[in-house]
């Protein structure tokens, strides 16, 4: 009966001790997912404003004031088509 009840024991302590290991590994993957999540929140956010100042930058109207304003370009006068 004495080695049963030391069989037993050791057994409940290997329980316990893997008991602790997972729940170690399991706050340890939690960090790792917290910090992945805020990652992609930042990432998500900068994409966003890459976005619309993307959209910003390609607007027609700007693009137009930018010729007209650093390439002295105009409207021309007459146009003339060639044909051969």
């Amino acid at each position: 009966m004495n080695a049963g009840v030391a069989i037993l024991w050791g057994v409940v302590l290997v329980s316990a001790l893997a008991q602790v290991g997972v729940v170690h590994w399991h706050r340890t993957l939690l960090q790792v997912w917290q910090q992945e999540d805020a990652l992609r929140a930042q990432l998500l956010q900068e994409h966003t404003r890459l976005l619309l100042e993307k959209s910003t930058l390609t607007a027609h109207g700007r693009i137009d004031q930018q010729a007209r304003k650093q390439l002295n370009m105009t409207e021309p006068g007459k146009v003339q088509v060639l044909s051969r």
